[in-house]
């Protein structure tokens, strides 16, 4: 059964660059700022452009001082099975092998188009490898805005579960017609 240890997870995001045009904002921080804001979880937020930083931000997570940010959320362009990070595409499998069995207690939530979009086997199999409680994100190419509302909404909801099953079932019934819509995919333990 997956159950988190604590109610409150807080959140730890690294993002990737959404647009090659520097004048570009677009960005996932006001949603987390939202967050903070009217539902008191506190967020850590690093914007990664090489795989470097990527590697490097995701070994300082793992240090013991972090261990309430126990949601990481991925939001970087997307493909199957992967993240755009800078000009690169980085696999759920190099993914799992940078976080090495790191993961006991935390959510993953891949907030970007199609990342999901393979064979459950394949996600199990990074679970297995990160240790984590759930993976989440999309099969499908997704609306930035739509798609930041319901990663709050999912965030948020988080908060209130410790068994991954239970929010499973009540995300599907409250937001059926958007969890279709983004073909949202959630696999936990």
């Amino acid at each position: 059964m997956s159950l988190a240890q604590y109610y409150r997870k807080y959140v730890f995001c690294l993002e990737g660059d959404w647009q090659k045009d520097l004048r570009d904002n677009s960005s996932v921080r006001a949603a987390l700022n939202f967050l903070e804001q009217n539902c008191k979880i506190n967020y850590i937020y690093k914007q990664c452009g090489t795989r470097e930083n990527l590697e490097y931000y995701l070994s300082l997570w793992q240090q013991k001082k972090y261990k309430d940010y126990s949601i990481c959320y991925f939001a970087f362009h997307g493909q199957p099975e992967s993240i755009q990070v800078g000009k690169e595409f980085v696999t759920l499998d190099e993914l799992a092998d940078i976080l090495q069995d790191s993961c006991h207690d935390k959510i993953i939530h891949f907030g970007s188009c199609k990342t999901l979009n393979t064979e459950e086997k394949n996600i199990r199999r990074f679970l297995q490898h990160t240790g984590a409680l759930g993976v989440c994100g999309f099969e499908t190419e997704i609306n930035f805005v739509e798609s930041s509302a319901f990663d709050m909404i999912l965030i948020e909801m988080f908060q209130q579960y410790k068994d991954i099953a239970m929010l499973d079932k009540n995300i599907r019934k409250n937001y059926r017609g958007t969890v279709k819509r983004l073909q949202f995919k959630l696999v936990y333990q």
